[in-house]
């Protein structure tokens, strides 16, 4: 699968060679060094475990996702939900998500597709947490009219996506009566509707709006604990925002982890924090030290927790490296 993505993988590789010299162009490394050296790293650790708590929020609203698919242990898809974002430091193209949904489909017992179709939602439920939040701060913070239009378009953009879902959902029978429709090889469209089919079933928590609103509300959650340990992160460096500020700052990066780019969303990450802590006013060198331990101390809590979830879900890592396998289960 890694040959059949090579050219996507080069580019993304390019990508973030070109942000990265983006970001060290307007810096002064020397003196961004000496500040992360500086940093109070004493401070970092209650804020490293405020981070590792975010995982295991995100397992709790995985639990009320699939809840309508089949009722599970509540921290019974942790190692699952973990391994996707393990395998997104280590290979590129974001592909940790569908060895996600294929673990979890198999360890589960609920089909890969529908899986996926979950973590579609929830994807698509973290960017419409970002508009939310973005029209929130808004009303305290001044933005140039540039990103307020560029909120505005997301906000737009995703909130179609989600309806699409959702009508998807709610007439899944007539949209694969309509997709069967659709003039392609017999074969082909035969995998197609069978795929869809499953998929739909990842949608089934749009049916139930109890669910559902748990799901979301666990999801604000996510990102305010997230936001905590970037104020923190940011304090420990000497720089001093509100909690607001931070949500923005993680919205922001968080909008540059769609990007195509290398594995751990290496480039996107540094250019969308130093980017969005110069909009709070923070001189260019200390955002830099302070998105640089940021970021490093978000790859080493998920690494830790993903080998954990590795070895707690007894999962060899040479099944995880075999592609192929993932890409043609349904």
């Amino acid at each position: 699968m890694l040959k059949k993505h090579f050219v996507k993988i080069l580019l993304g590789v390019l990508f973030s060679s070109v942000l990265i010299w983006l970001t060290l162009r307007q810096i002064d490394f020397k003196n961004s060094w000496e500040l992360i050296k500086s940093a109070n790293y004493y401070v970092l650790i209650p804020g490293a475990l405020i981070y590792a708590l975010t995982y295991f929020l995100r397992s709790i609203r995985y639990y009320f996702m699939i809840y309508p698919i089949k009722k599970t242990r509540l921290f019974e898809n942790f190692p699952y939900t973990m391994l996707g974002f393990f395998m997104n430091n280590i290979i590129p193209l974001r592909l940790g998500e569908v060895i996600r949904a294929k673990v979890t489909g198999e360890r589960l017992g609920i089909s890969r597709s529908a899986a996926l179709g979950t973590i579609v939602v929830e994807r698509l439920m973290d960017m419409i947490n970002f508009v939310l939040f973005f029209f929130i701060i808004m009303i305290v913070l001044p933005f140039p009219d540039f990103i307020k239009k560029s909120f505005y378009t997301a906000a737009v953009v995703f909130g179609a996506m989600l309806i699409v879902l959702f009508i998807i959902s709610k007439n899944d029978k007539k949209s694969l009566e309509m997709l069967s429709k659709l003039p392609l090889p017999l074969k082909i469209k035969d995998l197609f509707l069978s795929i869809f089919s499953k998929f739909t079933g990842g949608l089934i928590i749009l049916k139930r709006p109890a669910v559902f609103s748990a799901s979301f509300a666990i999801s604000l959650l996510v990102w305010i604990t997230e936001s905590c340990f970037l104020v923190i992160t940011a304090y420990a460096c000497g720089i001093n925002i509100s909690i607001l500020g931070g949500i923005f700052v993680v919205i922001i990066i968080g909008i540059g982890a769609i990007l195509p780019t290398a594995p751990g969303y290496i480039g996107a990450f540094e250019f969308m924090g130093v980017t969005a802590l110069s909009v709070l006013g923070v001189h260019k060198d200390s955002a830099f030290a302070c998105i640089a331990i940021y970021h490093f101390l978000q790859i080493i809590i998920i690494f830790l927790l993903g080998f954990a979830s590795v070895i707690k879900a007894r999962i060899s890592f040479a099944d995880l490296f075999k592609f192929e396998k993932i890409e043609s289960a349904n």
